[in-house]
């Protein structure tokens, strides 16, 4: 590999796949039967990558368990069977893993394993690092160095992948470069100006930057 990296870990939404539409039908679903405001498309997308507590307080105002369990009851398994690969995702992952590069993905979601599963990349990954395997979500290091420790990788020889300056600041966090991509909510030159060692404008891009 042209930059010498031995592993690429990945933010989940917006980064590989794009949950936008699926979760903000789903909200609005909730939104209807709790007597809740409903919630734009863009809105939605400027709480990506906040866990879903943050998420919430920063588009109602407030965070009720009672809320969480009715979405995880009703609406969690829609969610996910709505995620779609974002283009450039399979391809990319097939090359790394032709290259003996190692995979993760490092995710402010919980139960982050069947969300991966549900849209069929798992198998793609030699680590996956949800909310619940960490005690504080990105920014805080803490999920992305458990990455690098299961791929048995230093810091040094790895790069992280997101679509946020929460990202970016996780990646600095831990010491590792950061590749903001501008799939999400960021431009590149937001994702540039947090802190990211490189950006790109998608998936695509991504994979000529890395040399596969």
């Amino acid at each position: 590999m042209r930059l010498g990296i031995k592993a690429v870990l990945f933010d989940f939404d917006m980064t590989l796949i794009d949950s936008s539409h699926a979760i903000t039908r789903c909200m609005n679903g909730m939104a209807e039967e709790l007597d809740l405001p409903r919630v734009t498309r863009k809105q939605v997308l400027s709480t990506i990558g906040l866990p879903i507590e943050a998420a919430w307080r920063s588009l109602w105002g407030d965070f009720r368990p009672e809320w969480l369990e009715h979405y995880r009851n009703h609406y969690s398994a829609m969610e996910r069977s709505e995620l779609k690969a974002l283009p450039g995702a399979v391809p990319l992952l097939e090359k790394l893993g032709h290259l003996g590069i190692r995979r993760g993905v490092v995710t402010n979601r919980r139960f982050a394993r069947v969300s991966v599963e549900a849209v069929g990349l798992a198998s793609y990954f030699e680590a996956i690092v949800g909310l619940e395997s960490v005690e504080r979500p990105k920014p805080f290091p803490d999920s992305l160095e458990l990455g690098l420790k299961l791929l048995n990788v230093d810091r040094e020889d790895a790069v992280f992948v997101g679509d946020t300056d929460i990202d970016v600041r996780t990646g600095l966090a831990a010491g590792v470069r950061v590749v903001g991509i501008a799939s999400g909510n960021h431009a590149l030159r937001e994702l540039s100006d947090a802190g990211a060692w490189k950006t790109v404008p998608d998936l695509e891009a991504l994979g000529r930057l890395l040399g596969v």
